[in-house]
C-alpha cells in the first residue's frame, strides 16, 4: 500500500505524539517527589526491607529511607518481611508489620488513621487530650490513651486488643461500647463481640530486641493464662499470619525457653476454652534477634594529629552506623573524662564536620540511641585527636589505591580505578605525576587538579608497573613537600590467590556479600568553580546490576527536595545541567536493580561550593552518608 504525502505526515505525527506521551509517562512513573511545603507530622525511625509512601495528591509510591519525614495524609504500606516504627510529633508511636497499609490524617481536632490491612500497634501519648480515631471497613475505634493492637487479614475479620488504657468502639447502630484494658473486640458481620483476652503475654514484650552471640540467643517466653482456659500451645513464626510456624509445642506452666537464630519473629499462645470446644488465641507480639554490630569511632583515629598553617582545618568526625539506632549523640571535650563538652549535638547522621576547632587536644565519643524499647544505648570508646599549628602545609597522603596494588582492565573500563589522596583546605591545587621508574625520571603523565581525586588516562599509560607522586600548592603559590611514592601495576586480570586450607576441614559454601560503595562525591566539599559537570561514581561488588537509579536531593533546613533523577546502566554519571544546582548541602540515593527487583540501596552526601568554603553556612556542615569514603576540604 502506497501512502501519499499527506497520509505519511499524519502517520509520522501520530507516531511522534505516541512516543512523546510514552516518554512523559515513563518519566512521571519513575520520578522522585519532594515533600515541598507539605506539613511534616512524624518520622519513620526504623525499618526492615521496604516501606513505601504515597502523597495525597500523587499516584506514585516511593520507597522510604530510615528517618524519612512523614507528611499529613500520607498513605503508608509495607511489603513482605518489612516493619517500621513511626513516631508522630505528639509522641504517639505506630508499629506496622509486614503487608500492612494505612492512611494518616491529622487535620482538625480529631486525628484519623484509616487502616486497610495487616497489623498495627498504636501507643497513644497519654498527655494529649484528643482521641486517635482508627477506621477500617466501616468500623470505628477511638483510642483515648494507652496501647492497642489491631489485626486484619483477608481470612479474618478486624480484631482489637487493648493492652493498656481506655478505648471505645462504635457499633453498627451508632452506639459506643467501651473496651476495657485486658479485653479484645472482634468485629464480625453480626456485630462486635467483646471478650477477655485469654492469655496475657509478658515476655518478650512487643518490639523487643535480642542480640545473638554469636549465632543464637536463648529467648525466655512468659505469659499469664486467665481462668477458664487450659492446654496452652506456644506458637512462634516468621510471619504474622502464622502460615509457617518454627515452634508449635505444648507447654506447661507459664514460661518456656527456646534458642533462636537471627530474624524477625511473631509469637502467641493458643488455649482451649474449658466451657466450649473451641480454641482461643492471645494477642501477637513481635520481637527481633540480630547479631551484635560493632560500634566504634572511626575517624579521626586515636592520637591523630591534624595540622594547619593559617586556616583552622575542617575536622570530620565519623563513627559506625547501626541499624538498631535512630539517633546519635556526639560529645567533644578538652577533657579525657568528657566533662564540660565544647561540642554536643544529636544527629541521625554518622558523621559531622567542624571548621572552628582551634589548636589543642580533643576527646570524643558517640552514644547510639536505640530504636527499640528496653534496649540499652550503645557507647563508643573515647578517642582523641590533636589540632596542631605548623609552619608549612604537610605533603598530601595517598588514600587509594594502596601501594603495590594491581589495577585490572575491568576496573578501568568500569571507571573504578581512581587515584585518591587526603585533601587540605589550605591547598589550592595538586600536581600529580606518574612515571615508569621509582626515581620519577621518565614521567608519562602529569596533571594539575583542584580536587583530591583524579582519573588518569589509563589507556595512555598502557600495561606495566608505574609510580606516582603528588605536590600540593597553596593559594600563595607555595609548594608542599613531595608525597610518598605510590606504586601500582596495570594488568589485564588480577592474579587469583587461593588460600591454603586444611583438606580435612569441611566448610559451608559462602557467597560474596553484595556491596555498593558511593565513591564520589561522598562526605566531601566539592568546589564547582570552573567545572562544567558534577560527576557521580560508584562501585558494586558481589552482584551484577541491570540498572541504577540515581536521585539527587538538595537540603534547605529540614526540607529535602528531589531535583534530579536518572536511570543508567553505567557505574558513573555526569550531570551537565548545572543550572539546577546551588551552594549548600546535597545528598544522593543510588538503587541497584536486577530484573526490575531492588537489590541494594545506599545514600551519599556532599556540599557544593562555588568560591570559598567560608561562604557556606554552619548548618550545611552535617554529612548524612552512611560511611565517609573520601574527603575533599576546600
Amino acid at each position: 500500500m502506497n501512502l501519499d504525502k499527506r497520509d505519511r505526515l499524519v502517520l509520522f505525527t501520530l507516531l511522534g505524539v505516541a512516543i512523546l506521551f510514552s516518554l512523559l509517562f515513563y518519566l512521571d512513573i519513575n520520578r522522585k517527589i519532594g515533600i515541598g511545603d507539605r506539613e511534616v507530622v512524624g518520622t519513620i525511625f526504623f525499618k526492615n526491607n521496604i516501606v513505601q509512601r504515597k502523597f495525597e495528591d500523587e499516584v506514585i509510591w516511593e520507597k522510604l529511607e530510615n528517618n524519612s519525614p512523614l507528611t499529613n495524609k500520607d498513605t503508608i504500606r509495607s511489603e513482605a518481611y518489612s516493619d517500621a516504627l513511626i513516631r508522630l510529633k505528639d509522641g504517639t508511636e505506630i508499629n506496622i508489620d509486614e503487608n500492612s497499609m494505612f492512611n494518616l490524617d491529622l487535620t482538625g481536632e480529631e486525628p484519623n488513621l484509616e487502616f486497610t490491612q495487616g497489623s498495627l500497634e498504636v501507643k497513644k501519648n497519654d498527655t494529649q487530650p484528643n482521641q486517635l480515631k482508627i477506621t477500617s471497613a466501616g468500623s470505628e475505634i477511638n483510642v483515648d490513651s494507652g496501647n492497642v493492637k489491631i489485626e486484619r487479614s483477608k481470612e479474618r475479620e478486624l480484631s482489637l486488643f487493648v493492652e493498656k488504657g481506655k478505648t471505645t468502639v462504635k457499633q453498627q447502630d451508632g452506639k459506643s461500647v467501651a473496651v476495657e484494658e485486658g479485653k479484645k473486640a472482634e468485629f464480625k458481620k453480626t456485630g462486635i463481640e467483646i471478650k477477655k483476652i485469654p492469655v496475657v503475654l509478658i515476655a518478650p514484650s512487643s518490639q523487643k530486641l535480642f542480640y545473638a552471640e554469636p549465632e543464637e540467643v536463648p529467648v525466655h517466653f512468659q505469659w499469664k493464662i486467665e481462668s477458664g482456659y487450659e492446654n496452652p500451645i506456644l506458637e512462634v513464626s516468621r510471619s504474622p499470619n502464622f502460615q509457617m510456624t518454627l515452634i508449635n509445642e505444648k507447654v506447661e506452666g507459664n514460661q518456656a525457653d527456646f534458642k533462636l537464630k537471627e530474624g524477625t519473629f511473631y509469637w502467641r499462645l493458643k488455649v482451649k476454652n474449658k466451657v466450649g470446644s473451641g480454641n482461643e488465641f492471645s494477642e501477637i507480639n513481635k520481637f527481633f534477634v540480630t547479631k551484635l554490630e560493632s560500634f566504634q569511632g572511626e575517624s579521626p583515629e586515636n592520637g591523630t594529629i591534624i595540622p594547619f598553617v593559617q586556616t583552622y582545618p575542617l575536622t570530620t568526625i565519623t563513627w559506625t552506623k547501626l541499624t538498631t539506632a535512630n539517633t546519635y549523640k556526639l560529645i567533644v571535650s578538652n577533657s579525657p573524662k568528657l566533662v564540660n563538652p565544647i561540642k554536643q549535638l544529636e544527629t541521625t547522621a554518622n558523621q559531622i564536620s567542624y571548621d572552628d576547632l582551634k589548636e589543642g587536644t580533643y576527646y570524643w565519643k558517640v552514644i547510639a540511641k536505640s530504636s527499640f524499647p528496653d534496649t540499652k544505648d550503645r557507647e563508643s570508646q573515647v578517642l582523641s585527636f590533636i589540632i596542631k599549628k605548623q609552619n608549612s602545609v604537610p605533603a598530601p597522603k595517598w588514600l587509594r589505591p594502596s601501594s603495590g596494588t594491581e589495577i585490572s582492565s575491568e576496573e578501568i573500563q568500569q571507571n573504578q580505578a581512581i587515584l585518591i589522596w587526603d585533601g587540605n583546605a589550605e591547598l589550592k591545587s595538586y600536581q600529580v605525576k606518574v612515571a615508569k621508574d621509582s626515581k620519577m625520571a621518565s614521567v608519562v603523565f602529569s596533571e594539575e587538579t583542584a580536587s583530591n581525586f583524579l582519573v588518569p588516562n589509563w589507556n595512555q599509560l598502557g600495561k606495566g608497573t608505574f609510580f606516582a607522586t603528588i605536590i600540593g600548592k597553596s593559594k600563595e603559590g607555595k609548594e608542599t613537600e613531595t608525597s610518598s611514592l605510590l606504586s601500582f601495576t596495570i594488568v589485564d586480570k588480577k592474579k587469583k590467590t587461593e588460600p591454603i586450607e586444611d583438606p580435612t576441614e569441611i566448610k559451608p559454601d559462602r557467597k560474596l556479600e553484595p556491596k555498593l560503595e558511593m565513591m564520589s562525591p561522598n562526605g566531601t566539599i566539592v568546589q564547582m568553580k570552573g567545572k562544567s559537570s558534577l560527576d557521580f561514581q560508584w562501585k558494586v561488588t558481589g552482584v551484577t546490576g541491570e540498572k541504577y537509579d540515581l536521585v539527587l536531593y538538595q537540603h534547605a533546613g529540614d526540607k529535602k527536595t528531589a531535583i534530579y533523577k536518572i536511570s543508567t546502566k553505567d557505574s558513573k554519571h555526569s550531570l551537565k545541567d548545572l543550572s539546577i544546582l546551588d551552594e549548600g548541602s546535597f545528598s544522593w540515593d543510588l538503587s541497584v536493580y536486577k530484573d526490575s527487583n531492588l537489590l541494594l540501596s545506599r545514600k551519599g552526601s556532599f556540599i557544593l561550593a562555588l568560591d570559598q568554603f567560608k561562604s557556606l553556612k554552619p548548618s550545611d556542615i552535617e554529612f548524612i552518608s552512611p560511611k565517609r569514603l573520601y574527603k575533599e576540604k576546600r
